[in-house]
């Protein structure tokens, strides 16, 4: 992936099917708890995603940027052949289970993780896509193209789309858009570099950025690139907006947390697709029984981050697998250990370095990830173009014993902190394993259940120790720029997208020159200062990557990548999100 400036432009007509569409958001201080982003889906799951999590929506993982949700790039576990080779036909219908059920399908107010984007995806499309190179193709967009300083972007949408509701988009309707966005108490905050939007041609709008925002034809392949019509942002007095979008499906009908079903878009803008007639969405939060509704053919189509589903499913040739174990686009989701900077006694380093040697993730990832990852010392993994060594301290229980004692001087005697979790058995058993790890080293531990919700707002307020947590995915390192900066610092008690209250100028620096910089060069740099500065300030112990797979039965082909507008190869499976458009049955 690089930063340069070339313009985002893509000539073709549709092909086949559009890449990842991540979250993206962010909160706001003047929201009440209820109105927290992700609230009900957060601990190890997503919060911003594909831009880290400025939606906090899902925050564990998958925030709303980016989080959350995802920079995987998928691999197919086994050869299908019952599919392989065969043209894709239209018709049918599929059931398809979900990790978890959304707040709203409003892009302005909805707390979107992983199932929120894939459930965006059906509907709506974004102006931009991730190709499988990590580069912003457009997608509702023709062209994205910036000035040489980067400060000023100008939009040109494709001719002829309309939405489900016969109203064509122009640039009119985009410019409603931003503007929602930026009003938006959810999205404003994400969007702080940018100043406003006009319209300078019948389907071209101009964007102005306070500052270089380098990295803006990424962000409009999140959450905050999402076009509705006009009628969602203005609907008519007394009436609630429906969901209308340009997407490949057409809205339904919603039972919360029950089903969510669209059915085909016949005047959808990418011609032959999409390849079903309809497609239904089944919320079924329990890893155990959304695998079981597979293998018993309720649904066709389920995500997930057990490792159970990849260890029974592998080796089957009556299902076809996709998992994110292999390569890399941008930052995958990371699972780790969020520490509380500013209160005792974490805000004490060297308690933070005593509890990272402490922690044995290989024997972690034995137990819970069936082995199928690497212990992560840092945000990003060998290959990617900002992986470098970081220094980020490793197992050893001697050094932490030692540590433990130096500190203990400074805190009047033993050391005691809580770890939380969510309500999951996983999770609480991995809780169970770092307790012992950490007590070996003479910290006293408790043991914490918190729901989601309340897990999110402890988060924004600072109320926490430690925290298990899942969050960055993102293509591109500047939709994480909130988590980390000092920009987002607040005391406890009030809300900071940096939950960690890290307080680094180095690190604010480089984020700095990161987003304000075209050249790779120094956008590596900069990003690779960010993670040796998290290595050396340690407000995450690393574990290990997300595992994220999505399994079908062996008639359901198409959900594993796909063809941009312009003819590139769409990026695969990412993060837990699906799109539809390219999904038959064989």
């Amino acid at each position: 992936m690089d930063g340069s400036a070339t313009p985002v432009a893509s000539p073709g007509d549709p092909v086949d099917s559009p890449g990842d569409r991540r979250p993206f958001a962010a909160a706001s201080p003047a929201m009440s708890s209820a109105e927290l982003p992700g609230a009900g889906r957060l601990g190890r799951r997503s919060f911003l995603a594909g831009a880290g999590a400025a939606s906090l929506a899902g925050l564990g993982g998958s925030l709303l940027l980016g989080g959350c949700s995802t920079g995987t790039t998928a691999r197919t576990s086994q050869p299908l052949p019952s599919s392989a080779g065969l043209p894709p036909k239209h018709g049918g219908s599929l059931h398809v289970g979900t990790t978890s059920e959304i707040d709203s399908f409003s892009p302005f107010s909805g707390h979107w993780d992983n199932t929120g984007l894939t459930y965006a995806n059906t509907i709506y499309d974004t102006l931009t896509a991730i190709a499988a190179d990590g580069s912003a193709k457009p997608y509702l967009a023709q062209s994205v193209t910036p000035n040489p300083e980067h400060t000023l972007w100008t939009i040109t949408l494709r001719p002829g789309v309309l939405f489900h509701d016969g109203t064509p988009l122009d640039a009119s309707v985009l410019v409603k858009n931003i503007e929602a966005f930026l009003g938006s108490p959810l999205t404003g905050p994400a969007l702080s570099p940018i100043a406003g939007a006009r319209v300078v041609g019948p389907l071209a709008v101009e964007v102005s950025c306070k500052e270089p925002l380098v990295a803006f034809p990424y962000y409009l392949s999140t959450q905050v690139g999402v076009v509705v019509a006009p009628s969602m942002i203005d609907p008519p007095a007394g009436a609630a907006p429906r969901p209308v979008g340009t997407g490949p499906f057409v809205y339904e009908s919603w039972v919360p947390n029950a089903h969510f079903s669209a059915t085909r878009n016949p005047r959808y803008w990418r011609k032959g697709l999409p390849y079903l007639d309809r497609v239904t969405y089944l919320p079924i939060v329990d890893d155990t029984a959304r695998l079981d509704s597979l293998l018993s053919g309720s649904i066709g189509l389920m995500v997930s981050t057990n490792p159970d589903v990849l260890l029974k499913l592998r080796s089957s040739r009556s299902y076809r697998l996709v998992d994110t174990l292999q390569r890399s686009v941008g930052e995958p989701d990371m699972d780790f250990i969020m520490l509380n900077t500013v209160v005792p006694p974490t805000n004490d380093i060297t308690v933070r370095r005593a509890l990272a040697r402490a922690l044995d993730v290989r024997a972690l990832i034995k137990l819970f990830d069936a082995g199928l990852t690497q212990p992560s010392t840092g945000l990003f993994p060998p290959g990617s173009p900002y992986y470098a060594p970081t220094g980020y301290p490793t197992y050893d229980l001697a050094a932490a014993k030692a540590l433990v004692r130096e500190a203990e001087a400074r805190h009047g005697g033993r050391i005691s902190l809580e770890l939380a979790t969510i309500p999951s058995s996983r999770e609480v058993l991995a809780t169970q394993a770092i307790q012992s790890m950490w007590q070996a080293a003479g910290v006293d531990v408790t043991l914490a259940q918190v729901d989601q919700a309340t897990l999110i707002t402890n988060a924004l307020e600072g109320h926490f120790q430690a925290y298990t947590w899942e969050q960055f995915s993102a293509p591109d390192p500047d939709l994480n720029y909130v988590w980390w900066s000092t920009t987002t610092l607040a005391p406890v008690g009030s809300i900071a997208l940096n939950f960690a209250r890290n307080d680094d100028p180095l690190i604010q620096a480089a984020l700095q020159r990161g987003r304000e910089n075209a050249d790779p060069s120094v956008r590596v740099a900069a990003y690779r200062t960010v993670n040796e500065r998290l290595a050396a300030d340690l407000p995450y112990l690393w574990l290990s990557r997300t595992i994220w797979s999505a399994a079908a039965s062996a008639d359901v082909a198409g959900f594993d990548g796909g063809r941009l507008p312009g003819g590139e190869a769409a990026e695969s499976f990412a993060g837990g999100v699906l799109s539809p458009v390219q999904v038959w049955l064989s």
